[in-house]
């Protein structure tokens, strides 16, 4: 991803920066290859129709041979979201990346709004996780990001999708239907208005539009992704400028990379009204269709 440098001849301290101790210098630099913001359909050469990760604060490798060599690219590709909206941006990208680099991509989202039949039938290929043809050809999303933590399924563009929505549900379902060894599945949807707000978090309605749907159980789908124990495991939501996450994550990663913050979940009896913007429960809470779950803090 990176083109080569050579060792620079003298290496003399050359500025205030590189004369720092190790540890301070390795934390400037961690900071300067992590953003906010996601990095979509990026690119190793080459524009994209989006940002490429060369348009992002890289410039620093490139202020001279000795911070070239010093610095840990690493955490440029584990600190960061990589967004693709097809499986030919996502495997042109994770494939040409040296292994040091693939292994570090631990956060993805996939976002459907290019979806179409065709464009479906890629994505439920590449998240084949370990059972079917294409996992042994290698051309699934865990072998080409094999330390993957988190995947976001972005279905927020539901309502100008060209597709049923009973299709679009089967398609969500069926993209998790083999994916395992998580720490963390999201899902992210469009919810807009109080009547959407009084549905719950869960609803399919904020994921594809519908609650006509065969099976009402995208929760069950996504628990089985994400790999600890269940008393481990925790459901999450916020809702936040017409947008609404579901996520089902491990607590170990939501105290370490989250939300350090979170201790626990309370709940309340559901009454009339909305449901709190943000909020987290226990799989037994969400078993308890009279219950509604008070806000916790969602900082993600």
């Amino acid at each position: 991803m990176f083109e080569t440098v050579a060792l620079p001849a003298n290496l003399q301290p050359q500025s205030t920066l590189v004369n720092l101790p190790a540890e301070i210098k390795h934390q400037i630099f961690k900071a300067c290859l992590t953003f906010d913001d996601v990095i979509s359909d990026p690119t190793v050469r080459g524009g994209t129709q989006r940002r490429p990760v060369q348009s992002f604060n890289v410039a620093i490798l490139q202020t001279c041979q000795r911070l070239y060599h010093e610095i840990d690219r690493r955490p440029l590709f584990s600190q960061n979201t990589f967004r693709f909206t097809s499986v030919e941006t996502a495997r042109s990208f994770l494939k040409t990346l040296d292994d040091r680099y693939r292994e570090s991509v631990h956060d993805i989202e996939i976002d459907i709004c290019k979806v179409d039949s065709s464009l479906a039938r890629d994505w439920l290929r590449y998240l084949a996780w370990g059972n079917g043809p294409w996992d042994s050809t290698s051309c699934s999303l865990h072998m080409d990001a094999p330390n993957l933590k988190t995947l976001r399924l972005n279905f927020e563009s539901w309502p100008r999708v060209s597709m049923f929505r009973t299709e679009l549900w089967i398609l969500l379902r069926q993209m998790m239907a083999t994916v395992r060894r998580l720490e963390r599945i999201m899902v992210v949807g469009a919810s807009k208005g109080q009547a959407m707000a009084r549905r719950d978090p869960w609803s399919p309605a904020h994921f594809v539009g519908a609650t006509d749907v065969d099976f009402d159980d995208l929760v069950p789908c996504m628990w089985k992704c994400v790999e600890a124990p269940a008393n481990d495991k925790i459901i999450r939501w916020g809702r936040k400028d017409g947008r609404l996450s579901l996520e089902v994550v491990s607590k170990n990663h939501l105290l370490r990379h989250v939300d350090r913050a979170w201790h626990s979940p309370s709940v309340r009896s559901q009454g009339e009204g909305c449901w709190p913007e943000n909020g987290s429960c226990l799989w037994s809470d969400y078993e308890k269709k009279d219950l509604k779950v008070m806000a916790m803090s969602m900082k993600d």
